[in-house]
């Protein structure tokens, strides 16, 4: 034979605040003759029911108002100072107390009730009452903090898109110009000066395509279109690759650039053209801060704390970043003032995080030995990647 069974509902937890005993027995006697199963517990005084309605699991709570050490009035100040909302009917011995009621209403309690008039039919609706407001308050105080947290993030991408819009005109601005001054000099009959106008040009467009491909790529994280393209990579190769694509620029600012890998080094799991991208912005930053004439370290080792990922990190001798800064670092549009020697998107660095967090590595900045800022970022090993790759 077969049959169904349903889960029995927990009772009902009712917590009575009462430093009269008789009127305790009073309300337990009412209480037991509810048409559902109750728990009760009863306490004498406002400090012992605080401390067990602090504890929570309480479904209502019979408070009366008159009571040793501190009063009702106060039980639901404290409640409501430790932020617990809870279903309190207060209790008083004094009948048609209008002044009283609305007092007790506004210091937070749900509902009134005279002990006079304490009986199982008008308790048990005042029970359902309050649970139902109850219910409806929480419902409230739910959609509200989704609605502070919408509003908070809508907030946050006006920013980010003013922030965006700023850096738009102003770096955008100042390439323009140059390309439009520069094109007057293509006409001048010196051919240094129309060199010098075509050299100027050339850096415009460059600069000007470097920010429009950072906003490109905010814009891929942002909308979930960024994808990666998984392989092995030699870590030796993809290093001597990036720094090749800035060997030019350390040449103009007679840097010399010194790399470090590892002997048999295993092969790394990533998109190799986004990581030349992170390595080509450390790299960048690093000529951009660093004094001329200094040297810069690109060191690739196993990961000292954990030996399933390599350690890739760029060191300058720079005026370094506050211990305090590093935090921020990484986020968009941020420039420290010893660090503001030469203009930029703003948005590098904070690309760079997106880069290895989506290869599922971290990125971060300490001091250098040597002094200056030493960028790091960790890559898993081939044979330590998930088959499954986080994306951004």
């Amino acid at each position: 034979m077969t049959g169904t069974s349903s889960a029995v509902p927990p009772p009902l937890r009712v917590i009575v605040i009462d430093d009269d005993e008789i009127d305790r027995m009073a309300a337990r006697r009412i209480l037991e003759q509810l048409p559902l199963r109750v728990s009760i517990e009863e306490f004498e005084s406002g400090e012992t029911g605080l401390a067990r309605l602090l504890a929570g699991d309480v479904d209502c709570v019979l408070l009366d108002y008159s009571l040793p050490g501190f009063d009702g009035f106060e039980v639901l100040a404290r409640l409501d100072a430790a932020q617990i909302d809870v279903p309190v009917i207060m209790m008083t011995g004094i009948d048609g107390d209008e002044q009283l009621i609305v007092e007790a209403l506004r210091n937070g309690a749900y509902d009134y009730l005279s002990k006079s008039r304490l009986q199982v039919a008008t308790l048990w609706s005042k029970i359902r009452a309050v649970r139902r407001l109850h219910g409806a308050r929480s419902q409230i105080r739910a959609a509200q903090t989704k609605l502070h947290s919408t509003i908070a993030q809508l907030r946050q991408a006006v920013a980010a898109r003013d922030s965006v819009l700023a850096v738009v005109s102003h770096d955008l601005r100042g390439p323009l110009n140059n390309i439009q001054l520069s094109l007057g000099l293509l006409e001048a009959d010196d051919p240094a000066a129309r060199r010098m106008a075509i050299d100027s040009i050339e850096r415009a467009v460059s600069r000007s395509n470097r920010l429009i491909s950072d906003l490109l790529d905010v814009s891929q994280f942002e909308s979930g279109g960024f994808e990666l393209q998984l392989a092995s990579i030699d870590a030796r190769a993809l290093v001597h690759s990036a720094v090749s694509e800035v060997a030019a620029l350390a040449g103009q600012t007679r840097n010399e650039l010194l790399v470090e890998i590892d002997e048999a080094l295993a092969p790394v799991h990533g998109d190799r053209e986004r990581l030349l991208q992170v390595l080509d912005n450390l790299l960048r930053n690093a000529l951009k801060y660093g004094p001329n004439a200094s040297e810069l370290r690109v060191r690739v080792r196993v990961c000292s704390d954990d030996p399933r990922h390599a350690e890739f990190s760029v060191s300058d001798r720079g005026p370094g970043i506050d211990e305090r800064d590093r935090g921020q670092v990484f986020e968009r549009f941020w420039q420290a003032d010893s660090r503001a020697k030469s203009s930029g998107s703003g948005l590098g660095l904070a690309i760079a995080k997106s880069i290895v967090e989506a290869h599922g590595g971290q990125i971060g900045v300490d001091q250098a030995i040597e002094g200056g800022a030493r960028f790091y970022f960790t890559l898993p090993f081939v044979h330590a990647a998930k088959l499954e790759p986080p994306h951004a």
